[in-house]
């Protein structure tokens, strides 16, 4: 990992691309200030699409964004703060970090994060389409209240667990990992988009009907049926959530074919042939339905989990 010791501070090439060892063609950089010369050490994770670097020193740190020579817009991070204290400053909000704290933040927007003595930030970065579903999000970077909700719990619970003892899974279990908490993260950003908090029971019922029927054919005529309501209060049920009853069923497919795409179990099926088993026949639409939703093709999403892309 280059360092560049500047007055201002070090710049520190490389968090996510350990195989970088020329400043000029690293993609991502950060600026950090340090009482002393920047010590820290490092450890990469990849989690099938997921990569994580934990980062753990011993005097306090404060960290910006910096310029890289390749540098790619990583959209949104995640960030978790394991051991130490910090705030993350970003478009006029202020978060404090307690140990377990995850907190969002745009790598291409200016911010200050800074961490205290014997600090240890994991920072994740998410997959293409989880930025994208980040961005639609309002309020999602320096959000002080994501960690404290029953999802964000959740997911903190997972990431510490992941960087104590990932290192220990299997190339094939880091992918399955990274899927699970992909979801997780994807639940927590939908919980905080601006829709209403908990759907009345009717709806409950619709969307777990909704799931039990997604490998076939159905229509809201259907739906509608089978709950004893109106087609018509069928569609408000679903537009009160911020979304139309065909968005849902659509997402709720796409859910499940990532997830099988992400079965080794399944590897010997084309991506098309798993799409068919969630009622999506069309190849072409399909492959426009799944990189519109995840930012990358079945065959590229494919290509992240491959056992021999997987590090510790």
């Amino acid at each position: 990992m280059p360092l560049e010791a500047r007055p201002d501070g070090t710049i520190v090439y490389g968090y996510m691309d350990p195989g970088v060892h020329d400043p000029a063609r690293a993609f991502d950089a950060v600026l950090v200030r340090t009482a002393t010369p920047y010590s820290a050490d490092t450890r990469l994770h990849r989690f099938g699409a997921l990569t994580a670097c934990d980062i753990a020193g011993e005097q306090p740190a404060q960290v910006s964004p910096h310029a890289a020579p390749f540098a790619q817009d990583f959209g949104i991070a995640l960030g978790l703060l394991l051991e130490g204290d910090g705030t993350i400053e970003q478009d006029g909000r202020l978060c404090t970090l307690s140990p377990g704290d995850v907190v969002f933040y745009s790598g291409g927007h200016p911010y200050r994060l800074d961490l205290g003595v014997d600090y240890r930030w994991l920072v994740v970065r998410l997959d293409p389409g989880t930025v994208s579903l980040a961005r639609r999000a309002p309020n999602t970077v320096a959000n002080q209240e994501l960690s404290g909700s029953p999802c964000g719990r959740i997911l903190s619970s997972m990431l510490v667990e992941l960087a104590h003892r990932g290192h220990r899974l299997g190339p094939l279990s880091r992918g399955e990992m990274g899927e699970h908490v992909t979801g997780v993260v994807r639940t927590l950003l939908r919980e905080h988009g601006g829709r209403p908090a908990q759907p009345a029971r009717t709806l409950e019922r619709i969307l777990e009907h909704i799931d039990r029927h997604l490998d076939g054919p159905f229509s809201p005529a259907q739906i509608a049926a089978a709950h004893h309501i109106s087609v018509r209060t069928l569609h408000s049920l679903f537009q009160k959530q911020g979304e139309t009853l065909g968005d849902h069923i659509r997402r709720r497919r796409l859910d499940r074919i990532r997830r099988d795409l992400a079965d080794p179990g399944l590897a010997h099926l084309p991506s098309y042939a798993v799409a068919a088993r969630w009622d999506i026949h069309d190849p072409s639409h399909f492959g426009k339905l799944f990189k519109t939703e995840f930012g990358l093709s079945p065959r590229e999403f494919r290509a992240r989990l491959r056992p021999g892309d997987a590090g510790t």
